[in-house]
């Protein structure tokens, strides 16, 4: 990524000279790294301080020259036509558009922003320069022409993943088995679930798609077939009645068994604190939730504790807008002390009363 220098202190930017030189249209130009704002470690916030910035810059196009397009709004000026966005908040704003190079900071002797005037036009700016944004064109539109394919390719794979889930579906109704039931094919279905809310995954959406290529639908046995087999996992598997949780330390994890979503994903789980650490290892990349949000949850809530709380929101995952958010808001609630391990359980569904 071509980086300009960022910071030119005690220099004043001189009135640009007559003569032609390239140009973008400003929104146009916006709009397009707002798609590529992700590889130039920007977030929408960021941008959106970047689009008030802009309505400081009369002409539509941008020239790609620095020294013709200079903000010296002061903070307060930018805060207000932002609906009064704090300045703290607006300074890191300011400070992400600087390091990503798509504007320059030219500060004068006392880092105040200003302009001198001479007759009708401005000699001299200290402030930030726009030039850099237009500069950076052609980077930004091969960036946001390669995250178009990659959401064309992703639109892609989820219409036939679509399409083969509801292939399989059709098979297993065929042969009298609910599809939302525990059955073989439960984790495939249940991992789709999870897969097709995630944007900007096609790695995973592509294996996801090789599995259901993989399956043989003669093969699918029928709704008695499975009865059987289901039936003689329950004796292998008999649990005691639910324990009641009255505190946050870790549960039997016998009542894990009326967590259904779970049973989908693992049919044949064993109710083991380890193997449950390590199924909810495996579900956090699938539901968007970070690893480093999930090691901390880990630290403060407990390592026996924080998996159930991911298999928790496992079961409320169509209700959870961002499971990743929910999970650090119980990390947050812990840290305090007002996390309740049973309050969470009685959550899913009345698991606990």
């Amino acid at each position: 990524m071509t980086v300009l220098t960022p910071r030119f202190v005690g220099r004043p930017v001189l009135a640009a000279p007559e003569g032609s030189t390239v140009a973008r249209d400003k929104w146009a130009l916006v709009d397009r790294l707002t798609l590529a704002a992700e590889d130039f470690g920007l977030s929408h916030r960021n941008i959106a301080v970047l689009r008030a910035m802009l309505t400081f810059v009369p002409e539509r196009d941008l020239p790609a020259r620095m020294g013709v397009s200079i903000v010296f709004a002061s903070n307060q000026t930018l805060s207000t036509r932002l609906g009064g966005m704090p300045e703290s908040t607006l300074r890191r704003h300011l400070a992400a558009l600087v390091k990503a190079g798509v504007i320059a900071r030219f500060d004068s002797p006392n880092r105040k922003r200003y302009a001198k005037r001479l007759g009708h036009g401005i000699a001299c700016a200290f402030g930030f320069d726009l030039g850099p944004l237009s500069s950076l064109a052609p980077e930004i539109e091969a960036h946001a022409s390669a995250r178009e394919l990659r959401q064309q390719e992703h639109d892609l794979l989820r219409t036939k993943i679509l399409r083969a889930r509801q292939t399989l579906c059709e098979a297993l109704l065929a042969r009298d088995i609910d599809p939302d039931g525990l059955h073989d094919q439960s984790p495939l279905l249940a991992r789709a679930r999870l897969l097709l809310r995630r944007k900007d995954n096609n790695e995973e959406l592509e294996d996801l798609l090789k599995d259901f290529d993989a399956v043989s639908l003669s093969s699918i046995p029928s709704a008695s077939d499975s009865e059987n087999e289901r039936h003689q996992h329950r004796e292998k598997n008999k649990i005691s009645d639910l324990v009641k949780t009255r505190s946050n330390k870790a549960p039997d994890f016998n009542f894990l068994s009326q967590f259904t979503e779970y049973q989908k994903m693992f049919p044949n789980a064993a109710y083991d604190p380890r193997d449950i650490s390590s199924h909810a290892a495996s579900l956090i990349p699938m539901m968007g939730i970070d690893q480093p949000v999930y090691e901390e949850a880990k630290q403060t809530l407990g390592a026996d504790i924080a998996p159930i709380a991911v298999l928790c929101i496992l079961e409320r995952f169509d209700q959870i807008e961002n499971p990743g958010g929910y999970l650090r808001h119980l990390t947050k609630q812990a840290r305090v002390g007002e996390f309740n391990l049973r309050r969470l359980l009685s959550s899913v569904g009345g698991i606990v009363s």
